[in-house]
């Protein structure tokens, strides 16, 4: 076997890695290392360069959703006098605490947690539950709206990275252990690399055809979330970069006879991926990307604090800043990206995210003159999916989108 065929491929690469970090979990204390519960967005650099391993019940949720087992987690949290109007994760996530039924094996139990509420507001009160019942202590970092004012944002950056520095002391009481500011200088270099590569990934999308489909970002975006700050996380994302290189170079797109370019709007909706794909596609129409899959693409300055730059990239979130800012982030990858049309989700399980769409559904079709689509439904509970409602709604926007290329618009 030569040294080229005995190379990894990506899909291979990313099975090791995910067994290997759920391994390491659930056998850190043998190791003489804590598990620590966070959020998708939050500075885990500072875990990783501490010997605390980062879970996410978010990631658990999702793999809990996409194998449909988001009903019966949910009902079983409804039976304890919580509403259906939270969020899927949460419900998902805490179904599992009630039931002990996991899509993968359920997760080890945390040390201590970590909520950091860019995203929302949702994940604080959800940490809290879990803090009551592991009876470990909980640290909230709070991220102030990213507003564009320069004055404000250096005290912004100010005041995070303070909590950030009581995180720190806080760790080395928990721990009993000096904080190593040099190992953190490693890690955040790696994290920074990751980053690259996973914004060099994303941005394929630009190729006509391209050689990926939002579907496959979403997928490839799980190990920048948990296990940022390693080399491992380079590795996976150099191959990664390589792979689908090679196919843009060939020409090969995700979809054969690209005809529609489209961005989404939110989270998608992880129990209906597949179908999603193929109704899509069969319209020849691949939707490329979303702020969402973008959130995981930081850009840390090495020159500076590692504090510093953390603070100002995990507040920057598309979630964290103004209305008008996430317009035109969105509009920037519309432009990057050649698209023309947009799918925009408005989510029951995450008005923190959805609270804009209608806003900025009107921002996009103004400034890009390209029809949009908008439907509600829940991002992980089927009850609240209307099959037949949302497949026509598509199918007509898609064939709005195939008159309009017919007639020249």
């Amino acid at each position: 076997m030569t040294a080229a065929s005995a190379k990894p491929s990506s899909k291979e690469l990313s099975r090791v890695l995910t067994e290997g970090y759920l391994l390491d979990a659930r056998t850190a204390h043998e190791h003489g290392k804590y598990v620590a519960y966070t959020t998708a967005v939050s500075p885990v650099e500072l875990f990783v360069a501490h010997d605390v391993i980062p879970i996410y019940p978010e990631n658990h949720a999702v793999a809990c959703l996409t194998k449909r087992m988001g009903t019966e987690l949910s009902l079983a949290m409804e039976k304890q006098g919580y509403t259906s109007h939270l969020c899927a994760y949460a419900r998902s996530d805490l179904g599992y605490r009630i039931t002990g039924k996991s899509a993968m094996g359920g997760i080890p139990d945390p040390d201590f947690l970590l909520a950091c509420n860019a995203q929302c507001f949702t994940l604080t009160k959800w940490f809290e539950v879990l803090s009551r019942k592991y009876e470990v202590p909980l640290f909230v970092f709070d991220t102030p709206q990213w507003i564009r004012e320069p004055g404000a944002r250096k005290e912004i950056v100010k005041y995070c990275v303070a909590q950030l520095k009581e995180l720190i002391a806080a760790l080395e009481q928990l721990t009993g252990k000096k904080y190593d500011y040099d190992r953190l200088a490693q890690v955040m270099a790696y994290s920074q690399q990751a980053s690259v590569l996973y914004r060099r990934f994303l941005d394929m999308a630009a190729y006509k055809p391209s050689p990926i489909s939002i579907f496959d970002a979403l997928i490839h975006m799980a190990i920048t979330v948990y296990l940022r700050g390693t080399p491992q996380a380079v590795e996976y994302y150099q191959i990664l970069c390589d792979e689908i290189q090679a196919k843009a170079d060939q020409g090969v797109g995700v979809i054969a006879d690209e005809r529609f370019r489209l961005y989404w709007e939110n989270l998608p909706v992880w129990f209906k991926f597949k179908d999603h794909f193929n109704l899509l596609k069969s319209y020849g129409a691949n939707i490329l990307t979303s702020l969402y899959v973008h959130a995981w693409s930081y850009e840390f300055d090495l020159a500076k604090d590692p504090l510093e730059t953390l603070a100002e990239n995990y507040c920057s979130r598309f979630s964290n800043v103004t209305l008008e800012e996430r317009a035109e982030m969105a509009l920037d990858l519309f432009r990057r990206y050649s698209m023309n049309g947009s799918i925009m989700f408005v989510n029951r399980s995450c008005k923190a995210v959805s609270f804009a769409v209608y806003t900025l559904k009107e921002i996009i079709t103004e400034t890009t003159g390209y029809p949009a689509l908008i439907f509600e439904s829940d991002m992980g509970d089927p009850r609240f999916y209307s099959e037949a409602q949302i497949k026509t709604r598509i199918e007509a926007f898609l064939e709005t989108l195939q008159r309009r290329q017919a007639a020249g618009a």
